[in-house]
């Protein structure tokens, strides 16, 4: 099959697939999965290259961060990766992108359709060895949506690995819709059916999966949690047909969320909310669209202060639309204090009122760590100085999950730094290193 004929099977193709081998049909019976492909487009890898750094280029920009010493360090970490790929076949077409969308389930519990990216290498007689599952930081900008803006990440397909990227809920074909920033499980759910979709689009394709194939995931800060959780959903939700289909053989999971709960609990008892409040605010914000049925009769309005509704915060939340750093830009410098109090109205800070527990409850719903056996490694990856995120929820985690006798490991990086530089390294890492060399470190090393 030449690409001229798989790009017109892909560009055809929707509708419900059914599947062709033996141990494919047993997945059809589990689990029927339909997708409709939106645009195809090819790559050589310079390419993919330039158009990721100019996608890095503007999600900087929205947060503030120079970009220039970051365009040079981004081609520095990749020059020094060893790609599968040879340096001679890097100006040839190489990958395929694909945007397409696939059917779930809204988080009010409605049919809908959601949309993301994947990308595959293409060259002839490749058979593809793994899936990245890749949860974007933020990708809360509609305009850095996967669907929308092709992430430096892709590169990562030069590594004989097809890359997908969910839209989250909120961003590509369901922009316009609040985030539900803290729904970790919903988001696990629709992350897992992206990848299984991917895989659709792959085999109908007509390219090999190699037979030692596997999947890994990996993310950080939010996406982080959401790593954890996509973990948990694909050992512990899906058919074991369509589990083993995928064959997840770890995840990286760094500086994340992964009880919200512990999260809000531990703002309250400490008093401080770390150096970004808008995380709560836009994490509670979030319960109205994600738990709507555990949040009826409330507003936004009952868990704000009354400094709070002075100031209009209450406005500004019902208003943004746009991610955690433009919610942090309409706060306009009144988003000036890291104690709840500041926030939050006493009776949801009182431990002991049926406001903290109603809202504490339906954190609580999207716990990622209790009622599970991780059967392959989880990777926590946390700074002891995050300034975000402490790190002792991270330690909590870890020891929940290895309690159980499952595989979770915790590591603290070799830059040990804030929340937002960690970030940084973290994405240079993923960039200059391989998967396999990236196991050996954080699992194999340990």
């Amino acid at each position: 099959m030449n690409k001229q004929q798989l790009g017109i099977i892909l560009l055809l193709h929707i509708g419900t697939l059914s599947y062709a081998q033996s141990t494919q049909d047993t997945i059809s019976r589990a689990y029927n999965v339909s997708y409709h492909v939106i645009t195809v487009k090819d790559y050589s890898f310079d390419e993919l290259v330039e158009e990721g750094i100019n996608t890095s280029a503007r999600q900087l920009e929205l947060w503030h961060v120079p970009i220039r010493q970051f365009r040079a360090a981004i081609r520095w970490h990749i020059k020094r990766h060893n790609f599968s790929i040879g340096k001679k076949e890097r100006n040839k077409t190489a990958f395929r992108t694909v945007t397409f969308t696939y059917p779930s389930i809204s988080p009010q519990g409605k049919p809908v359709m959601l949309s993301g990216l994947m990308t595959i290498p293409i060259l002839n007689g490749n058979r593809i060895g793994r899936m990245l599952v890749y949860h974007r930081l933020l990708a809360t900008y509609n305009s850095i949506a996967p669907s929308n803006s092709l992430p430096i990440e892709a590169v990562l397909s030069a590594d004989n690995t097809i890359c997908v990227f969910p839209d989250y809920y909120g961003c590509g074909i369901t922009q316009g819709n609040p985030l539900p920033f803290a729904a970790l499980n919903y988001h696990a759910r629709c992350a897992a059916e992206c990848a299984i979709a991917a895989l659709n689009i792959v085999r109908d394709s007509g390219i090999v999966l190699d037979t030692g194939f596997y999947t890994w995931t990996t993310g950080y800060s939010q996406a982080g949690g959401y790593v954890l959780a996509t973990h948990r959903y694909i050992e512990n939700s899906l058919p074991d047909s369509l589990s083993n289909w995928l064959n997840l053989r770890w995840s990286l999971c760094c500086n994340g969320i992964f009880s919200p709960a512990k999260l809000y609990e531990n703002a309250i008892l400490t008093g401080d909310m770390g150096s970004t409040p808008s995380v709560f605010l836009q994490s509670l914000r979030g319960l109205f669209s994600s738990h709507p049925e555990q949040m009826e009769g409330l507003s936004i309005r009952d868990l704000l202060s009354e400094k709070s509704l002075e100031i209009g915060i209450d406005s500004i939340l019902h208003s943004y639309d746009n991610g955690l750093w433009d919610l942090y830009d309409k706060l306009d410098g009144r988003d000036k204090s890291s104690d709840p109090v500041y926030y939050f109205s006493p009776f949801v800070l009182d431990t002991a009122t049926s406001l903290y527990k109603r809202v504490s409850g339906v954190l609580q719903l999207d716990d990622c760590v209790s009622d599970w056996h991780p059967q392959t490694c989880a990777v926590i990856c946390h700074s002891t100085k995050d300034d975000v995120i402490p790190f002792r929820l991270s330690k909590q985690a870890q020891k929940r999950l290895a309690d159980t006798g499952g595989c979770c490991l915790l590591i603290t990086p070799k830059h040990n730094e804030s929340h937002l530089i960690s970030g940084f390294y973290y994405y240079f890492y993923l960039l200059r290193y391989n998967e396999n060399e990236l196991y050996k470190r954080f699992v194999v090393g340990q």
